[in-house]
């Protein structure tokens, strides 16, 4: 069993993997800002917390000294969503993901894992592996992608294993509201049908389950090294999702679908390619999306 630190233990994918972690027998050291959040809380029984920001980089070296974790899984990210992902803060999250690859590397760490996202790649519009050319519109992919850049080219002069993942789409209990699957069921959970584009876009999600376990394999494999795809290998229409929801949540609703237009940076489809992963791990997504949404719509209606 490894010792792994892991930052942004209190977001819904590192508190997934943090958990897991645990759960498999490894000793975690979850580094967070908010000791006192759902997240958090629910995990002390059986992680160490560590409290600190990233951006106090003498914090963050001396919980690394002290804990001199073998493995550091890094998925904290600052402005994931709204208008943050075209912000400055971006540039930031660069300098704090180097910054503590460096101190990882200076307490004799093994293996960094970062997080990246299916954001790197830009708009294909079909199924992507990792030789897909990079072309972020957005400056939250353009940050992802220069981080992997240097953390990769860091990682090698320094001779520790290396392993970044392209995540595309986490959903599941305990996901964001404001996002759309969770924000689709409770919607249609109070009986109300909700506004959506016209759900022609076929896009890749991956069940939290699988995601922490595909994150957990890239880990603790010594062999396992360089850029993966992390998803379901599999697309759906966002209608289908919608009405696979409806089917669960509220049988018999009437649905429209189109009161809302595509933006002029809709991606048709994303779709990636997990085999490169699987290959190099033996991980494979379990869950089929039309039975992950079970797990979403009684998680909501148990909280109602």
């Amino acid at each position: 069993m490894s010792r792994i630190l892991i930052t942004g233990a209190g977001g819904f994918v590192g508190a997934a993997v943090a958990d897991l972690a645990a759960r498999n027998g490894h000793e975690v050291i979850a580094l967070v800002r908010n000791p006192a959040s759902p997240r958090v809380v629910a995990l002390a029984g059986r992680c160490a917390i560590a409290i600190a920001d990233l951006s106090d980089r003498d914090a963050v070296r001396a919980i690394l000294v002290e804990a001199r974790p073998g493995i550091v899984i890094h998925s904290a990210w600052e402005g994931v969503g709204g208008p943050a992902r075209a912000g400055d803060i971006q540039l930031d999250n660069i300098r704090t993901t180097v910054e503590l690859l460096d101190s990882a590397i200076a307490v004799g760490a093994r293996r960094f894992i970062g997080i990246g996202s299916q954001a790197e790649y830009g708009r294909h519009d079909c199924r992507i592996d990792e030789s897909a050319a990079t072309e972020p519109f957005l400056l939250y992919g353009a940050a992802k992608l220069s981080a992997c850049h240097l953390t990769r080219q860091r990682a090698g002069e320094a001779g520790i294993g290396f392993a970044w993942l392209r995540l595309f789409s986490p959903y599941g209990p305990g996901d964001n509201p404001n996002w759309l699957i969770p924000s689709v069921a409770a919607q249609i959970l109070a009986g109300q049908a909700p506004r959506t584009s016209p759900g022609t876009q076929k896009w890749d999600y991956l069940h939290i389950a699988d995601c922490a376990e595909g994150i957990l394999a890239a880990a603790v494999t010594e062999s396992a090294q360089g850029v993966f795809n992390l998803s379901s290998g599999r697309s759906v229409s966002v209608r289908s999702i919608v009405e696979r929801i409806r089917d669960l949540a509220c049988p018999g609703l009437p649905l429209t679908f189109g009161d809302i237009t595509f933006g002029p940076n809709q991606i048709m489809h994303l779709e990636g390619d997990c085999s490169r992963l699987t290959s190099a791990t033996g991980w494979t997504p379990r869950i089929m999306i039309e039975d992950g949404l079970v797990s979403v719509v009684d998680s909501l209606r148990q909280a109602a």
